[in-house]
C-alpha cells in the first residue's frame, strides 16, 4: 500500500518515528529510531501491516532492510513485530550470515526466537537471501519486485527470476518483462 514516505522526521517516540509529509504526520515503527535524525528530510521505506483490529506502518532506512523484513515475515511463525525485533537486535549482514550458515544458536539468542522458529527461518530462507541490487537500480528493481508480488508470484520465485537477470540499470517495466519471461518458462 505505502512504499515509502518522503518527508521530515519530526519525533522519536520509543520505538517509533513520526515523518511529516505535506502537513500529515505518519507514525512508523522502526528498528533503530536514531537512524532517522530529527529535522532531516529523507525517504523512509515502509511496509503496511493490517490485521484484525490493528494496523501500523513499519519504517526502514534502506530497501535492503525492507527486503529482509519482508522475507522474514514470509516465514511461518514470524510476524512483523518479531521480524522488526530481529532487525533491531543485529545487523542485516550478520542476520543473513547466520541464516546462510545455519547458525541456529545465534538465532535463538535473538528476542522472540525459539529453536522451532530458528529452524523454520533457516529452512525457508537459507540460500535465498540474494544480495540486494546496486544503489543506482534499487528503486526500479524494488518496484518491479513489488509488481510481481502483486501479480501473485512468491518471494522465492521472484528472487530466482531476478538472479537470472544479469543486466542492471533497467526500467521497472523492463525488469518485470524479463522476470515474467523467466517465470513463465516454469
Amino acid at each position: 500500500m505505502y512504499y515509502y514516505l518522503h518527508g521530515m522526521v519530526t519525533m522519536h517516540i520509543e520505538d517509533k518515528i513520526v515523518v511529516e509529509c505535506n502537513g500529515i504526520g505518519f507514525e512508523c515503527l522502526v528498528a533503530h529510531p536514531d537512524d532517522f535524525p530529527i529535522g532531516e528530510t529523507m525517504f523512509v521505506f515502509t511496509s503496511h501491516y493490517l490485521h484484525d483490529d490493528e494496523q501500523y506502518l513499519i519504517g526502514f532506512r534502506t530497501l535492503e532492510q525492507r527486503r529482509i523484513f519482508l522475507k522474514l515475515t514470509s516465514v511461518s511463525g514470524v510476524g512483523p513485530k518479531t521480524a522488526l525485533s530481529l532487525l533491531a537486535s543485529t545487523s542485516v549482514d550478520r542476520l543473513k550470515k547466520a541464516i546462510d550458515e545455519s547458525d541456529q544458536s545465534f538465532l535463538v539468542r535473538l528476542p522472540g526466537i525459539g529453536k522451532k522458529t530458528a529452524s523454520q527461518i533457516i529452512l525457508d530462507l537459507r540460500g535465498k537471501l540474494v544480495e540486494a541490487p546496486s544503489k543506482e537500480t534499487d528503486a526500479e528493481v524494488a518496484l518491479a519486485y513489488d509488481g510481481l508480488k502483486n501479480l501473485g508470484f512468491q518471494v522465492r520465485e521472484i528472487d530466482e527470476a531476478f538472479s537470472q537477470i544479469p543486466e542492471r540499470g533497467l526500467k521497472v517495466d523492463e525488469y518485470m518483462t524479463r522476470a515474467l519471461r523467466i517465470l513463465n518458462r516454469r
